[in-house]
């Protein structure tokens, strides 16, 4: 099964979050995932421009991580935006507590496109029990950088907010949808995922919709996920790194993509022959397949 060009990209700079979000697995794997290492600079520029040469529209400056614990964040960004061309663009997703003026600088000058921060809910209590920090920082974070990018007259980036649909703040979707229009920012809801450990997040008191396995999922066709060492991992979702695509370390990246072993999990996964496969364990809230 020969693959499209991969539409995106995501790269993980820095491991570990200061967060301690209920629904993610960030230090609740089984497997120990070291905080706090970095992707070499070298090893970094050889996967951008690997990813340049192949093609690539979207890139994601983040995975499994607080991407912001990256003091470098903001160069890695502007070494993409100074290589690429519309409609490709970069874009960074973040909790936001560490948004400090030196980041928010960084960034708006970086040609970063997209920022979206994580906001799961406006009261205060629930944001904590939530995300496992103080709801107010994240706040004056986010008036702090939309002042900066007002006052230097920047279009860029867009700024989102992201919310995951669970029971402890899906109540709010609706006043919370008000609060970011009134301020000119889009809110993303995005639906509950198991991340691929059913026995651990099916039973969990954050989950209020029945969980299925996904009908389709596109990552397997359109998207690459790197780890800060070049391993590439099958999904976003594999947290415990079970399955491993190839090592950017040693290999190149196009030699991975359209490899042997990609091509075998894609002809598997769409003839729906997943066992074996992390994709075999991965639910989604029930009708949001896709």
């Amino acid at each position: 099964m020969v693959p499209p060009v991969p539409d995106h990209v995501q790269i993980q700079t820095v491991t570990g979050c200061n967060a301690s979000c209920i629904f993610c697995p960030n230090g609740k794997t089984r497997r120990t995932i070291p905080s706090g290492r970095r992707m070499d600079w070298n090893l970094y520029r050889s996967i951008v421009d690997q990813s340049i040469a192949l093609g690539i529209r979207r890139y994601s400056v983040y995975l499994m991580n607080e991407p912001l614990l990256d003091p470098d964040l903001p160069k890695r960004v502007a070494y993409i935006s100074a290589r690429i061309k519309k409609p490709q663009y970069v874009k960074v997703i973040s909790n936001g507590v560490l948004l400090t003026d030196h980041m928010a600088h960084g960034l708006l000058d970086s040609g970063l496109k997209k920022l979206k921060i994580s906001v799961q809910s406006l009261d205060a209590l629930t944001y904590y029990h939530v995300m496992g920090m103080p709801l107010d920082r994240t706040l004056r974070n986010i008036d702090r950088f939309m002042e900066l990018k007002i006052r230097g007259g920047y279009i860029f980036p867009q700024l989102e907010i992201a919310m995951i649909d669970t029971n402890k703040g899906g109540a709010e979707v609706i006043g919370m949808r008000r609060h970011w229009q009134k301020r000119g920012i889009k809110l993303n809801i995005e639906y509950f995922e198991n991340r691929v450990d059913p026995n651990r997040i099916q039973g969990s008191p954050v989950n209020h919709d029945s969980m299925k396995i996904f009908s389709w999922c596109q990552r397997l066709m359109e998207q690459i996920f790197i780890l800060y060492d070049g391993r590439m991992v099958q999904c976003c979702a594999d947290w415990e790194q079970h399955s491993m695509m190839g090592n950017l370390a040693r290999e190149g990246l196009a030699d991975i993509w359209y490899g042997e072993h990609y091509t075998d999990c894609r002809s598997r996964f769409a003839s729906g022959d997943t066992k074996g496969m992390i994709c075999a364990r991965c639910l989604k809230q029930d009708g949001q397949n896709g």
